[in-house]
């Protein structure tokens, strides 16, 4: 049962004076619907491996953080301080689980810059040929490094039975498939979008991809994937804008009959 908003406002008052754990984690038991809210909004999202616990774990993080860190006295609501903090400790998280090795983010981070000086020299997206050399590395090392950077999260095939239940000979295998759920979205659909956005984003950095991810499937205002990216809201915008332009450029209406809202 949610408490009064008295009860809590006097909670606030008891925390900020004393900070008291006790009076913390009270707080935290009730802001904890605002954790489990952005768990189950990201689990959607994520891969089959990442758990819904795990990322609610990295969320209290995030809600301790933001109950320990607040200010009333300037003025912002609570809710909405506390849900890009614990966003922001989920993006941490996750990107502690980042298999890229530094060498691979290095050269993600050069070749980026390397695209951007190019484009404006040449006034046209640069070849890989082109970005390779101004990189001093060979055409083969940049494509090694390029696929290393590309790579997407792995899928752990041992969960999929496309035989629906039936070895190689016929018989009935151990595993077969769930039973479907009709009020499901039908996963084909999302595994389509999902290839299309690999697709679209091929050549893009990291950071690139993050903001349209972040903000064509995560539904993240600017400003809250600037808190999440660790950037300015100008600058996210000004990132999204510079990408939308060059993927317009690039595919110039070809992918019209292919893409789909």
């Amino acid at each position: 049962m949610k408490p009064p908003k008295n009860d809590v406002q006097a909670l606030w008052k008891k925390f900020l004076k004393t900070r008291s754990d006790d009076f913390r984690n009270l707080l935290v038991e009730h802001y904890a619907p605002l954790v489990h809210m952005q768990a189950a909004r990201l689990s959607r999202k994520l891969p089959a491996q990442v758990g819904y616990d795990e990322i609610c774990s990295a969320g209290y993080d995030g809600l301790i953080e933001a109950i320990e860190g607040y200010n009333p006295e300037r003025k912002a609501k609570f809710e909405t301080f506390c849900q890009q903090r614990i966003i922001g400790a989920v993006m941490d998280w996750l990107r502690s689980l980042d298999p890229q090795s530094r060498t691979v983010r290095t050269f993600e981070k050069r070749r980026m810059n390397v695209r951007e000086m190019l484009d404006a020299e040449l006034g046209r997206p640069p070849t890989h040929g082109e970005i390779a050399k101004q990189m001093g590395i060979t055409q083969d090392r940049y494509d090694q490094l390029s696929r290393i950077s590309q790579l997407g999260r792995e899928v752990h095939f041992s969960a999929m039975d496309p035989r629906n239940g039936t070895d190689s000979r016929g018989r009935t295998s151990e595993r077969a498939w769930d039973v479907g759920d009709p009020n499901q979205t039908d996963p084909c659909a999302r595994i389509t979008r999902t290839m299309l956005t690999e697709f679209v984003t091929r050549g893009l950095s990291r950071e690139e991809r993050l903001v349209l991810i972040l903000y064509y499937y995560e539904d993240l205002t600017m400003a809250e994937i600037g808190v999440v990216l660790d950037l300015s809201e100008s600058r996210v915008s000004q990132i999204h804008k510079d990408v939308i332009a060059r993927l317009r450029n690039r595919f110039k209406g070809k992918l019209e009959g292919e893409l789909v809202a």
